[in-house]
């Protein structure tokens, strides 16, 4: 009796030492979290293969795990902490977060991803387009340009691109249609505005070919290009000493620009000033003594010299 009471004193330090095992042994699945979620694009389908990381910038530990073929994800017996975790496929922007993990918590997140845009540089179409523009191929750069415009809708180049190629094959209403839309894009697109510039003049319409010209100065005002146009249209509209004004902004931004010296040159002699007249045209000759335009320059200066 003794014995066997003593082998019962004996072993009842063991059983309490198991039953201390398995209390610890149960907290410490308890205290383990859960961390689950779903990978979606912006367009609300599942991403598979996304890579995703925890990484505890305390303890330096880090787990790694991926989405399955529903987008779907789990990683069990995380421990509990303050994580950085990321998101990653290719072809998508890379997403960054922080991420609280609870003891014996289960987090749930949803991921959307957006997705890179194309470049439009990349684009064989895009390519394709410009070289055809390059050859003088206008009409069939229209062609390539729309299809651009349909895989690219929010860029402003193809349109662009697609109005200059209008314009240059000969449909300015078209290439309108298509520089609107660009500067509905790009509302500082400065090239474009020079190409409504000169749609409208095409058509005619001065005054709105005036407008154009004129955002293109707002938008950049050292620009000779710009004050050039608006003195063109305004010598076209007899409007001489407004036209003279604006030829000479560009000559003071660009004094070799000699198609403003030439069209100074008329403008005066228009105006009855044949001194400044002879001026712009003997710069002209200065500058460009091999153009087409300058033998009938010189025949101007001798006239005007002889009055």
């Amino acid at each position: 009796m003794n014995m066997s009471r003593r082998k019962r004193q004996g072993r009842a330090p063991l059983l309490a030492v198991l039953g201390l095992f398995l209390v610890l042994l149960s907290r410490g699945f308890g205290q383990e979290t859960v961390f689950r979620g779903l990978v979606k694009d912006n367009q609300g389908q599942p991403l598979p293969k996304v890579k995703i990381t925890l990484v505890d910038p305390t303890r330096g530990t880090r787990f790694s795990l991926s989405s399955n073929k529903a987008g779907e994800f789990t990683k069990v017996g995380v421990p509990a902490s303050t994580y950085n975790a990321s998101f990653e496929l290719e072809g998508y922007f890379r997403f960054e977060s922080r991420i609280s993990l609870m003891p014996g918590n289960e987090e749930k997140v949803l991921i959307t991803l957006q997705r890179i845009p194309p470049k439009i540089d990349d684009d064989p179409d895009f390519a394709a387009g410009i070289d055809l523009f390059k050859q003088g191929q206008y009409a069939e750069a229209v062609g390539v340009f729309l299809k651009v415009t349909e895989k690219f809708p929010d860029n402003v180049e193809p349109f662009y691109n697609l109005g200059v190629s209008y314009l240059r094959s000969g449909n300015p209403e078209k290439a309108i249609a298509a520089l609107e839309q660009a500067v509905r894009l790009k509302p500082d697109a400065l090239e474009a505005y020079f190409a409504l510039g000169e749609c409208y003049f095409n058509l005619g319409q001065a005054e709105k070919a005036m407008e154009a010209f004129s955002k293109a100065t707002n938008i950049e005002p050292n620009s000779p290009k710009a004050y050039y146009n608006l003195g063109v249209i305004s010598y076209k509209n007899n409007e001489t000493d407004k036209a003279i004004g604006f030829f000479e902004q560009a000559i003071a931004l660009d004094p070799k620009y000699s198609s403003a010296h030439y069209q100074a040159g008329l403008a005066n002699i228009k105006k009855g000033d044949y001194q400044k007249a002879i001026q712009h045209l003997e710069e002209f000759m200065r500058l460009e003594p091999d153009s087409a335009d300058a033998g009938r320059a010189k025949a101007i200066i001798e006239e005007l010299k002889k009055k």
